[in-house]
């Protein structure tokens, strides 16, 4: 089983192509070349035998199937695999989770929970999906700063005001009954 434990290593030591199986094992001065396909189906995948424990910052796409503990960083799009444990804070631009997280999970924009996901912390993005299945054991936040939150303080304003009793329109009804009738006698 290979063990990774330090700050700031290059991928390319760790890091296996899913779609072709080609090993980057030897090349640690890999380069952006061999990742520009992503969305031609190509992505680093660090796999199920790899265990890492410290800081991994990334920028792209990657699908971690490993154990982690520590920080994981990525202005890009993380994917944890079925197989992954992860024991710490995850900060990624949008997330699909399928393994299992101890920790709190931050997005800029998306996190996606897949039926087998298991999150113990807090989970916050401004788009959240949680399929049927998944497991949550902490907080949902929301972070849409576009659409501010209602003012709750004022939600019974209507009700403690004299001017619009819900019952004050009843009551307008019966005194203007009882002049009619005082005025007829």
């Amino acid at each position: 089983m290979a063990t990774t434990e330090s700050k700031g290593f290059g991928l390319g030591n760790i890091v296996s192509s899913r779609f072709s199986g080609e090993s980057f094992a030897s090349d640690t001065s890999y380069s952006s070349e061999k990742y520009s396909s992503v969305g031609g189906g190509l992505r680093p995948v660090i796999t199920e035998d790899v265990e890492i424990k410290g800081e991994l910052a990334f920028s792209g796409e990657l699908e971690f199937n490993g154990r982690f503990e520590g920080q994981l960083k990525s202005g890009g799009s993380l994917t944890v695999g079925e197989s992954a444990m992860i024991k710490g804070t995850i900060n990624a631009e949008s997330a699909i989770i399928a393994g299992k997280i101890q920790g709190d999970v931050t997005a800029v924009a998306r996190v996606h929970l897949r039926p087998e996901a298991m999150v113990f912390g807090d989970i916050k993005a401004k788009v959240i999906v949680i399929e049927e299945g998944a497991l949550v054991d902490g907080k949902i936040l929301i972070t849409d700063t576009e659409r501010p939150a209602p003012d709750f303080d004022n939600l019974f304003s209507r009700v403690t005001s004299g001017s619009n009793k819900p019952y004050s329109k009843s009551s307008s009804t019966s005194s203007s009954t009882s002049s009619s009738t005082s005025s007829a006698t």
